[in-house]
């Protein structure tokens, strides 16, 4: 453990030193929720980030090995820190209207969240990716049930932390059971100890565990049956930060693992993934078509966009599966990130935002705030493939690659899933500009004069985003191809 090496482990110092700086202020000069603060918090994201940069092309490891800060983790560093700190601006002056207190309570979970999401991501040992997992967790389950008043805050809470909890205890015993097979958790020596022998059943009884937990964290169907329920149950705030952080941190751990140590023999595990990408594709976006709440839409379509990232590991070789799914995820964050940002806006302050909130109540939106309706627009044509936004080439990488990779059912399978997809994404666009208002009845609480200016900035740069790295993916996908290659 003589092998510490602060510098690389700066990024992680720097939240944790956040959180305890926000919790004191909270402390000792009143607990309120305010504009200074959220942007004291948002700082922290972007220190933490700034203090990674070293790494983007050099591989240092910390704590005795345990952790390892090299390009994927600055790559991904980035989105994360990017979401959460969107996420705290979007937040701000929205806490009574979605009926939480507004506390720095929230900013303070927040931080904890997303330090553990970092560990995940940078996670060089199977107990501390446990432990990463755990820290994300437990702070998630509290700002599920932000809204202390609210039933179904609580019931989606509730849900999280006992299915979630059920998730953790296979992952653990899954990691047990590669421990005994390979006797270590180090991702390199197991590495080393599969390739030097074929698979014994109890590695791959392991294996099959720890992809029954990380299946749970992306939704992954049929992992997926909390996410309906808690997605639309949390806070919208809460709700996107899950849709984004927590789905990229997973997805950088997952891939981690399955890259550094089972890369070896990953034609273990390719027909698993395969039906899960189908199965999830398929099945995320048909239920998303039935769909009447808006959250619970974004949910399944989160579901569904999972299954596109899961087909990138089936061709992690030459092939560019995975620098096509980091891709991915930073394109799938943006379009996100828009989308559940205008749903807050949109449900935030009506009476039954936590158990009905209908995508109808965005009619005449188009008219009535043309600023949101083009940034949801924007997003929803992104989600759904349309060219040249980023949602389209991200799905262009991934099918390209498993299509060199030889998997072509598959890649026909992705384009005939994106195109249910299109029901449900265009079906938004309509309701916002061809649907009459009710009048009296919209529930949509903002009109153009009263977006705070922050959430202004943080919409418009997703939605300028979602644009440009849709037009000039290629300086993005070449920082992708060099965090996968850090991974060997």
């Amino acid at each position: 453990m003589s092998d510490i090496d602060f510098s690389a482990i700066l990024p992680f110092v720097v939240l944790l030193c956040g959180s305890l700086t926000v919790l004191l202020v909270g402390t000792f000069f009143g607990k309120e929720r305010t504009f200074s603060r959220v942007c004291l918090s948002s700082a922290y994201c972007v220190l933490a980030w700034l203090t990674s940069l070293e790494y983007v092309y050099g591989n240092h490891t910390a704590l005795g090995g345990f952790l390892r800060v090299d390009s994927f983790s600055f790559v991904l560093f980035g989105v994360i820190l990017l979401g959460s700190a969107m996420t705290l601006l979007l937040s701000q002056g929205t806490f009574r209207d979605q009926r939480l207190d507004a506390s720095v309570d929230f900013d303070v979970l927040m931080l904890l969240a997303t330090a553990g999401a970092m560990v995940m991501v940078a996670s060089q040992h199977l107990i501390i990716t446990f432990l990463g997992i755990e820290l994300l967790s437990v702070a998630v389950y509290a700002l599920c049930a932000g809204a202390r008043n609210e039933k179904a805050s609580a019931e989606s809470a509730m849900k999280y932390f006992i299915l979630g909890a059920f998730s953790s205890a296979f992952l653990l015993y899954g990691i047990l059971l590669i421990y005994a097979s390979t006797a270590s958790m180090q991702l390199q020596d197991i590495a080393l100890a599969v390739s030097s022998s074929s698979p014994k059943d109890i590695l791959l009884i392991g294996i099959g565990l720890v992809i029954f937990g990380f299946g749970f964290k992306v939704s992954l169907i049929p992992f997926h049956f909390w996410t309906p329920d808690v997605y639309q149950g949390a806070p919208t705030t809460v709700s996107g930060y899950m849709a984004v952080v927590v789905k990229v941190a997973a997805f950088g751990a997952f891939l981690r693992l399955m890259s550094t140590a089972f890369g070896n023999i990953s034609g273990a595990w390719t027909d698993l993934f395969w039906t899960l990408s189908v199965i999830t594709m398929v099945l995320g976006n048909l239920m998303a078509l039935r769909q009447e709440s808006l959250k619970r839409m974004l949910a399944y379509s989160s579901i569904a966009h999972a299954g596109y990232v899961l087909m990138g590991f089936l061709v992690m070789d030459a092939s560019g599966g995975g620098e096509a799914a980091v891709f991915y995820l930073l394109a799938y964050s943006l379009m996100t990130l828009i989308a559940f940002g205008v749903a807050l806006h949109a449900t935030a302050g009506s009476e039954n935002q936590y158990d009905n909130d209908k995508i109808e109540a965005l009619r005449d939106l188009g008219w009535s705030n043309p600023l949101l309706a083009l940034v949801m627009t924007v997003s929803m044509l992104s989600l759904a493939g349309i060219p040249p936004l980023v949602g389209f080439v991200g799905k262009f990488y991934l099918i390209s690659a498993v299509i060199k990779g030889g998997y072509i059912g598959l890649a026909i399978i992705a384009v005939l899933s994106s195109l249910i997809s299109l029901y449900y994404y265009l079906r938004v666009v309509v309701v916002m500009y061809f649907l009459p208002g009710t009048e009296g009845k919209s529930v949509v609480r903002l009109d153009g004069n009263e977006l705070l200016l922050s959430h202004r900035v943080v919409l418009a740069i997703a939605a300028l985003g979602t644009i440009y790295f849709g037009l000039f993916s290629s300086s993005y996908i070449e920082y992708a191809r060099m965090a996968v290659k850090s991974l060997t």
